[in-house]
C-alpha cells in the first residue's frame, strides 16, 4: 500500500479513464489507468497510434481533465483545479515539446523563448536575458535573433526545448519531439533532451514510435486501447 508520501513525490494516476464525445458518439481514450512515476524517472511511453499516449500526456500536463480517476503532481489534484490554477501550473510546472514545435513566426528565437516568462510576469529585460541563457544551453546563442523560418527543423526543436524549459520546470513533456527530423537531427536532440534532464534532475515522459530511443530511456511502458498492457522496466 502506497503512503501519502510516496504520492506526494511524483505522479499518480488513479484509475483514470478519459472519453471524448465525437459527433454523439462517446470514444474512450483512456481506460481505468493507474500509474506512478517517482520524481526523477525518464519515461517513453510506446504504442501505436490512437493507443491514448497523447491523451495521458495532455492530462498528465493539466491541458485537458480526466473524465473519471485522479491525477496527482506532488499531491496536487490536477482533476480539481480551477482553469486559471491549471494554466498557472502549466506555465511555471511544465515544459511541453511537441512534434510540431509551434514557435510563433513572426518572432525571433529569443521572443520565442521569452513567452513562458512574459505570461509569468517577468519584466522585459529580465525575460530577455534568461531567454537568451537558455538559448546558449541548447546551442543557440549565435541564432538569437532570427525567426523561425530562418533556422533549420533542429534548430527550430532546440528554440521550443529552450522555451519549455525557460521556467525551469520540474516536469517535462515531450511528444514525438524528434518525429519531423532526420535521423541525425533526431539522434542529436535526443541526446539533448536526455543530458538535460539528467542535468537538471527534471522527470521525463516522451511519447514516442522510436523503439530505438525508447530503449535507450531508464524506464517504458507500453500502451494499447486506452491501457498500460506492459510496463517493461519501470
Amino acid at each position: 500500500m502506497k503512503t501519502e508520501a510516496a504520492i506526494s513525490t511524483g505522479i499518480e494516476l488513479q484509475h483514470v479513464s478519459k472519453v471524448y464525445s465525437i459527433e454523439s458518439q462517446m470514444v474512450p481514450a483512456l481506460r481505468d489507468v493507474s500509474l506512478s512515476i517517482p520524481l526523477g524517472s525518464i519515461l517513453a511511453i510506446i504504442g501505436k497510434s490512437g493507443a491514448g499516449k497523447s491523451t495521458l500526456l495532455h492530462i498528465v500536463g493539466a491541458l485537458d481533465r480526466a473524465s473519471s480517476g485522479v491525477v496527482q503532481f506532488n499531491g496536487l489534484d490536477l482533476s480539481r483545479m480551477e482553469d486559471q490554477i491549471a494554466s498557472n501550473f502549466r506555465n511555471s510546472t511544465v515544459g511541453f515539446i511537441f512534434q510540431m514545435n509551434n514557435l510563433l513566426q513572426e518572432f525571433s528565437a529569443v521572443e520565442n523563448v521569452m513567452m513562458p516568462g512574459l505570461i509569468a510576469g517577468f519584466s522585459p529585460a529580465v525575460t530577455r536575458q534568461r531567454a537568451k541563457e537558455m538559448l546558449d544551453s541548447v546551442g543557440l546563442s549565435h541564432r538569437a535573433e532570427h525567426r523561425p523560418g530562418e533556422l533549420s527543423g533542429g534548430e527550430q526543436q532546440r528554440v521550443a526545448i529552450a522555451r519549455a524549459l525557460f521556467m525551469s520546470p520540474p516536469l517535462l513533456l515531450a511528444d514525438e519531439p524528434t518525429g519531423n527530423l532526420d535521423n541525425k537531427t533526431s539522434r542529436d536532440i535526443q541526446e539533448l533532451l536526455l543530458t538535460l534532464c539528467k542535468e537538471r534532475n527534471m522527470t521525463m515522459l516522451l511519447v514516442t514510435h522510436d523503439l530505438d530511443l525508447a530503449s535507450r530511456l531508464p524506464h517504458r511502458i507500453v500502451m494499447d486501447d486506452g491501457q498500460v498492457v506492459d510496463r517493461g522496466i519501470f
